[in-house]
C-alpha cells in the first residue's frame, strides 16, 4: 500500500463494512495508521456498551400518538386571519406611538419592502403553530414586533444623518 487510509476508512474496517485482511499488513509497519485504528475500534468499543437494556411496552408509540392527535383535536385556536389583522394593529400602532412619520412610513415603504420579510416570516410561524397553542405564538410574534420597532428606530437614525 503506497499512501495511508483515511480515517473513514479504518472506521469501515472496524465497522466491518471494509474486508481487515486487506489493511494487516499495513497496519503493522505504520503507527499513525495503527494509532487512528486504535482510537476508533476503542470509540466503537465505548459505544457499544452504553446501549440500554430498556425495552418500550407494547404501543407505546400508538398511545403517544393518539394522545397527541385527541390533544390536537380539542385545541381551540384563533383563525389565522384574525392573528394576522392583530399583528398588524399592534405593529400599525407601535408604528403610531413613536411617532406620526413613522406611522405614514411604515404604511407606504415600511409594509410593503422592508418589512415584508418580518410579516412573511410571522404568517410562516402563525400558518405552522396554528395547531399549537395560541400563548406559543406570542413570543415569536413579540419578537417580530420588537423587531420591527428596531428597525424603524435604526432607519430614523439613518435617515438623520
Amino acid at each position: 500500500m503506497k499512501k495511508c487510509p483515511g480515517p473513514l476508512t479504518w472506521q469501515a474496517v472496524v465497522d466491518g463494512e471494509e474486508d481487515g485482511a486487506r489493511y494487516a499488513a499495513h497496519l503493522e509497519r505504520c503507527p499513525a495508521c495503527r494509532a487512528v485504528y486504535d482510537e476508533i475500534r476503542e470509540a466503537a468499543d465505548l459505544a457499544g456498551r452504553l446501549r440500554c437494556s430498556v425495552v418500550l411496552p407494547p404501543g407505546f408509540a400508538g398511545a403517544v400518538a393518539e394522545k397527541a392527535r385527541t390533544r390536537l383535536a380539542t385545541a381551540r385556536s384563533l383563525p389565522a386571519g384574525l392573528v394576522a389583522a392583530l399583528m398588524f394593529v399592534v405593529t400599525g400602532a407601535s408604528a403610531l406611538l413613536l411617532s406620526q412619520g413613522y406611522w405614514s412610513w411604515w404604511l407606504s415603504v415600511g409594509l410593503t419592502r422592508s418589512c415584508s420579510l418580518l410579516m412573511d416570516a410571522f404568517f410562516g410561524i402563525t400558518y405552522l403553530g396554528k395547531n399549537l397553542n395560541q400563548a406559543w405564538l406570542l413570543v415569536p410574534a413579540l419578537l417580530l414586533v420588537l423587531l420591527e420597532i428596531a428597525a424603524l428606530k435604526k432607519l430614523k437614525t439613518v435617515e438623520e444623518c
